[in-house]
């Protein structure tokens, strides 16, 4: 399938962090630096993007604002045109770092929180009052009239907190919380990892809680089947896994992979351009045919063409990313892992 370029591509600039998250895809830790990407090398990439007509730039780490150079990185996108959002755990947002973020015209800032109490958050994040610094990181921005998104990660030991996140993230002042499924990569285990019929229901009471705070905060999210859940009028413009078709993700190490969490490089920003990539990787024309996938669930579904399954998830469980999703609800996956199968064990903060 040839298309055009990715609406957004996500930019892992550093893997320097100053927190210990449990379930981080970049198994990013304070003292991860040097930076793998030089400013001249970090210029370059966003001209290269900028060229071929991507739309949003989200800027990712470990944590951007660790890095020494992330005003420039910011100007220089948003001055070639880009939408500049990034993804921060709240820490380093000062009061005057909100304030330059509004000043350089950051898109979007989007918070992660993932409890809505000090106990389950400070412990997933793996830092004392991180919590507090989250909630006042979303304060800081939203007074300095920057757009804020809280984005919510449900897994095992904060799962039961999903209805108490849009509460908070609407007391903060944020206008969006996105949910976002997690799926192993590097850290956590796959036994974080909520099982079919747990994810079904949190996702219908996630789009039925859309509704009801309607007006008040967007409640958004990223999972395969939104299309297949959401009433026939609202369902259209979801197409399913999104993984090489709508988005990327560039690693510190250079590689262009299709999704954050499918961690299989297609190619490499070192031998070839962004474009080269994008166009002509093999493995991004088989990711995007849904005709790929040849076992499991998703082979035999009936919806295989609107969603395709989490191909993520597939290659957490199974080191395929064309096989069956494990994690769905719709049509069940008859032979997952057992160790996958197993994880009912609640993980307790």
């Amino acid at each position: 399938m040839k298309i055009g370029f990715p609406l957004y591509v996500v930019w892992e600039t550093t893997l320097d962090c100053n927190a210990r998250c449990i379930h981080c895809y970049s198994n990013a830790l304070f003292g991860r630096g040097p930076l793998f990407w030089s400013l001249e090398e970090s210029l370059n990439l966003i001209d290269e993007i900028a060229d071929a007509g991507v739309l949003i730039l989200a800027l990712s780490g470990g944590e951007v604002l660790m890095r020494p150079d992330w005003e420039e990185i910011v100007a220089h996108a948003v001055g070639r045109g880009l939408r500049v959002t990034f993804a921060t755990n709240g820490i380093l947002v000062t009061k005057v770092i909100a304030r330059r973020i509004a000043e350089l015209g950051v898109f979007n800032v989007s918070v992660s929180l993932d409890g809505a109490t000090a106990e389950t958050h400070d412990c997933i994040r793996g830092v004392p009052r991180i919590f507090e610094k989250a909630c006042n990181a979303v304060r800081n921005l939203v007074e300095a009239d920057v757009r804020v998104t809280v984005n919510y990660t449900p897994m095992r030991p904060n799962l039961a907190e999903a209805p108490r996140m849009i509460t908070l993230a609407h007391r903060l002042g944020a206008k969006k919380i996105n949910l976002t499924e997690y799926v192993y990569t590097t850290r956590g285990g796959i036994e974080l990892m909520l099982k079919p019929d747990e994810l079904g229901k949190l996702m219908s009471y996630w789009t039925t809680a859309g509704e009801e705070w309607k007006g008040r905060i967007e409640v958004d999210w990223h999972d395969c089947r939104v299309g297949l859940i959401l009433p026939e009028e609202e369902a259209d413009p979801y197409k399913g896994c999104g993984a090489g078709y709508t988005h990327c993700r560039i690693t510190i190490n250079h590689d262009v992979t299709p999704c954050v969490v499918l961690p299989v490089p297609v190619g490499n920003l070192r031998q070839q351009t962004f474009a080269e990539i994008w166009r002509n990787a093999p493995e991004l024309e088989k990711i995007r045919s849904r005709d790929s996938i040849t076992s499991g669930n998703c082979s035999v579904c009936e919806h295989k063409q609107r969603c395709g399954g989490c191909r993520a998830a597939s290659f957490a469980c199974y080191g395929d990313a064309y096989a069956g999703d494990p994690t769905c609800w719709i049509k069940p996956e008859t032979a997952a892992l057992p160790k996958y199968n197993n994880s009912a064990q609640q993980v307790t903060t």
